[in-house]
């Protein structure tokens, strides 16, 4: 098959809608399709030296195609004086908000049609405007549309009802969850749609050593609660600071381990997160490891060295850090959501929380700490279910199959069409 991917951003971009569209791209690549990636390049992201990006470039058998000044454009055009009037008068309220918060781009719209894909699947739609210049695409050339839209439920952009319309345009949808399925299936006519999850390499995860990390933080064998990812509130990392203010009452050997960037010495820390962290004592404070940066090869070791991973996100598609610490076995914790149920069953390989409530979620921490045999029979039971079905191989079968059927899809609207025409 012939596959173009648009996304808002792609590798070395960090996040992980760009992980996700990289390793299925690679993996697709890998299995012989001819695989294009369209990306428009972050509006701060640059080389290792600090040089641009380039526009067009191989990575890992996959053509990636970068609109290097989408975003500047954008900005540029919205700082118009009265620029967000016109678009309010010549779209919907909600067509302008879409417009007014993510590109879009002649040039992504004409490289589509001339693309001659057979499948051109479209990741992120908090990003909308990709997906719906793509869905009137669609309509003048050949491709099968597939959306692969990680919806996070609980925002408000994942209802907006020009959601729905561009569900509708599509052949198939990729969906991270049962969770997402649902909600797909019950708000728009789209019945085409597959759970393909995310995934994880497991032999990136084989030569983990947490004892290093200890050691080289000062930890020892003191019992650790780990964050891993970038440091945002709807990740749940101010409710994890403050439960484990809670845990330091009874626990005060527990160490609360926070890895990724966004933490306060970066520039790009969230205000919530800034406020947290001012509200702590000092005592407190020395008891908070911070990783501010960290290899691929040293994440596997981070997730060795933690005792409880908790990540009691507010909103997710899926939750790719849970499959990261089953890798080590260890017992994680989510919120109690629709996507995160989905992932984590709770009380047999890790435990859902109520959002935002520090008080269940210091309970649970505790009661993990407490319990060695319950972490560890909970962190095998996570090992063994992602082995089983959330590789990247895996995954990129789940997707190819939702390829295939896109096609076939397109096909037999295509037969309908000319039996009516």
């Amino acid at each position: 098959m012939r596959i173009l991917h648009i996304t808002p951003d792609y590798h070395p971009a960090m996040g992980g809608g760009e992980l996700y569209i990289r390793e299925i791209s690679e993996r697709l690549a890998s299995r012989g399709h001819d695989v294009v990636v369209l990306t428009m390049n972050s509006r701060s992201l640059a080389g290792r030296n600090g040089e641009r990006l380039p526009a067009r470039e191989i990575v890992g058998q996959v053509r990636v195609n970068r609109l290097n000044s989408t975003y500047k454009v954008h900005e540029r055009l919205l700082s118009v004086r009265g620029a967000h009037r016109a678009l309010s008068l010549a779209f919907s309220a909600e067509k302008s908000r879409m417009l007014a918060s993510s590109p879009c781009s002649l040039r992504a719209f004409l490289f589509t049609l001339r693309a001659q894909a057979d499948v051109v699947g479209v990741v992120n739609w908090y990003h909308g405007s990709l997906a719906y210049q793509t869905a009137i695409a669609r309509d003048l050339s050949n491709f099968a549309f597939v959306g692969i839209p990680l919806f996070h439920t609980e925002r408000p952009w994942a209802h907006f009802p020009l959601m729905a319309q561009m569900l509708d345009r599509c052949d198939a949808v990729a969906v991270m969850t049962e969770h997402e399925q649902r909600f797909v299936e019950h708000g728009s006519a789209q019945r085409n749609t597959h759970v393909v999850g995310a995934g994880v390499e497991p032999t990136l995860f084989s030569r983990a050593d947490g004892r290093q990390i200890r050691s080289r933080y000062g930890v020892g064998d003191r019992p650790i609660v780990g964050y891993v990812g970038r440091m945002s509130a709807t990740k749940g990392v101010v409710t994890l600071i403050q439960a484990m203010q809670i845990v330091w009452r009874s626990e005060p050997r527990a160490r609360l381990l926070l890895a990724g960037s966004g933490l306060p010495s970066s520039q790009k820390c969230e205000d919530d997160i800034r406020r947290a962290f001012a509200r702590l004592s000092d005592a407190e404070r020395s008891r908070i490891v911070s990783v501010s940066t960290f290899t691929d090869d040293e994440k596997a070791s981070i997730f060795d060295a933690l005792d409880v991973f908790a990540m009691p996100s507010v909103a997710e598609s899926f939750g790719i850090a849970y499959l990261e610490a089953w890798m080590r076995e260890r017992a994680v914790i989510g919120s109690r959501i629709g996507a995160t149920g989905c992932v984590i069953r709770d009380g047999v390989d890790g435990m859902l929380v109520k959002p935002e409530d520090p008080e269940e979620l210091a309970t649970t921490i505790i009661r993990l700490l407490a319990n060695r045999d319950l972490r560890e029979r909970m962190g095998h039971a996570g090992h063994v279910k992602s082995v089983a079905s959330f590789t990247w191989e895996k995954v990129a079968d789940r997707v190819e199959q939702t390829y295939r059927s896109a096609c076939a899809a397109k096909t037999a609207w295509q037969r309908r069409a000319g039996a009516v025409a």
